[in-house]
């Protein structure tokens, strides 16, 4: 004989509600945001623009010295020319609040300083210090880079190459769409 289960009389007890295990927060977290990187500091400060084309276009220009050769050199400075404008000029766009006036002549001239440290220092460097070091034992193996850095320094930065640099890099800086304001300014001018 099977044996008989009776159901049981005892009523189950109701399950405990889970209690939160952090307590309430009654004023938010401070939100921490994060430091400024250069760029951003650069992009805030009036005179960032300028800061950040001149490193652009001294680093460049000295660096891209190395690279005159020393034959086929106005093609070789017509491309390291060129590549410094396109470095200074997409920097100072980057860089600047507007693309108006300011922005343009701030590109204009820091790429006619970087393309005629850039043509001076790498042609002096190719060619008059080969020159010198021919000369004989007198002047010693010739003039070096350094000296070349120097005469750039020494000199004035007023060439045709450095003018059409700075055109590019003006057009590049100041390249796009009109303002509203500029288009009703040229409308009731016109």
């Amino acid at each position: 004989m099977a044996a008989r289960k009776t159901p049981s009389s005892a009523t189950p007890e109701p399950e405990p509600t889970p209690q939160p295990t952090q307590p309430e927060a009654t004023t938010p977290a401070p939100v921490v945001e994060a430091p400024p990187s250069v760029v951003g500091r650069l992009r805030r400060n009036r005179m960032g623009a300028v800061l950040g084309g001149l490193i652009v276009a001294l680093v460049l220009g000295v660096l891209l010295s190395v690279l005159v050769p020393d034959s086929q050199i106005l093609l070789a400075l017509v491309l390291l020319g060129l590549s410094e404008a396109a470095a200074v000029g997409f920097t100072v766009r980057y860089l600047s609040e507007c693309r108006g006036l300011k922005a343009q002549i701030t590109a204009f001239v820091l790429t006619a300083i970087g393309v005629h440290l850039l043509a001076t220092t790498g042609l002096v460097n190719q060619k008059i210090g080969d020159v010198a070091g021919s000369l004989g034992n007198g002047l010693g193996s010739g003039l070096g880079w350094d000296d070349a850095l120097l005469g750039a320094l020494a000199t004035p930065a007023v060439s045709t190459g450095a003018v059409v640099s700075g055109l590019i890099a003006a057009i590049i800086a100041g390249w796009g769409p009109r303002r509203e304001a500029h288009r009703h300014a040229a409308d009731t001018a016109a």
